[in-house]
Formats: C-alpha cells, sequence, structure tokens
C-alpha cells in the first residue's frame, strides 16, 4: 500500500484517534523544530505512509507562530474531519496543545520546541532526542 495525504485517508477511512492521531501530531509538530523553511502543515501537504510513517512537504509557510497555529488545526482535522471540527473528541493533552496554538495573539503560542516537548510528556533533553530518532527513522 502506497502513501496519501492526510485529508485522502480521512476521507476515506475516517478521522484518526488513539496513537494514530498521537503520532501524526507529534511528526508534524516534530517537522517544525527541525525545518527553518516553515512547514506547510495542511491536509493535503501531509502524507501518511506505510508503516506509520508522516511526512510533511516543507514550503515558506509564514512565521513560527503561525506553524503552530496550522498544526492545531491540522490535528483537528485529523481528529473530526474539519479544521473548525470540536476540539473536544481530543484527548486532553492534545486539546489543550491545541488551543494553546490557536490563541489568537501570536507571541502567546508556544514555540514548536516546546510543543514537542509536551507532547511526548518529558523533559528538553529526552523530547529532542526522540524527535531526533523520530526524523531519522522518517527519512
Amino acid at each position: 500500500m502506497g502513501s496519501s495525504t492526510l485529508a485522502e485517508f480521512v476521507r476515506v477511512g475516517g478521522p484518526l484517534r488513539g496513537p494514530a492521531l498521537h503520532r501524526v501530531a507529534v511528526r508534524c509538530a516534530a517537522a517544525m523544530v527541525h525545518t527553518t523553511s516553515g512547514v506547510r502543515l495542511r491536509p493535503d501537504e501531509v502524507a501518511l505512509g506505510p508503516g506509520g510513517q508522516v511526512l510533511v512537504g516543507c514550503a515558506s509557510a509564514g512565521e513560527p507562530a503561525d506553524d503552530v497555529r496550522a498544526w492545531a488545526d491540522l490535528v483537528v482535522f485529523a481528529a473530526t474531519g474539519a479544521a473548525d471540527g470540536d476540539v473536544r473528541v481530543l484527548p486532553p493533552v492534545l486539546r489543550i496543545a491545541v488551543e494553546r496554538c490557536r490563541h489568537p495573539g501570536a507571541a502567546s503560542r508556544p514555540r514548536a520546541a516546546d510543543l514537542v516537548r509536551v507532547l511526548l510528556g518529558r523533559s528538553v533533553a529526552a523530547a529532542m532526542a526522540s524527535v531526533d530518532d523520530l526524523l531519522s527513522r522518517a527519512g
């Protein structure tokens, strides 16, 4: 089975739940940490490959605060099928992260590295080591 975009996957198979949703959230957040050019986080630009791979298209997307806002919309889409879906379906950690990333004031949104740390529930050093491991396996 080949890869499909997140939009195609959700349209055919329905919203993601549990570990699959968390994996997409973490890997997309990790991609934001390791790119300086911005990350295009839209359901039609994120590919889901065999074995749980998540491939993110990189393009100039704007400011880091805009990237985490786009990440939040992507996670909500993955969980509900709509970027403006009901965040109450998200597990508590993801729901809180999404709400922080959607804060109207860009300066109040978390940095991507802080977001990854929260999603992994670890110290900064352990989180960064885990991100590096994720990215080395994905590429």
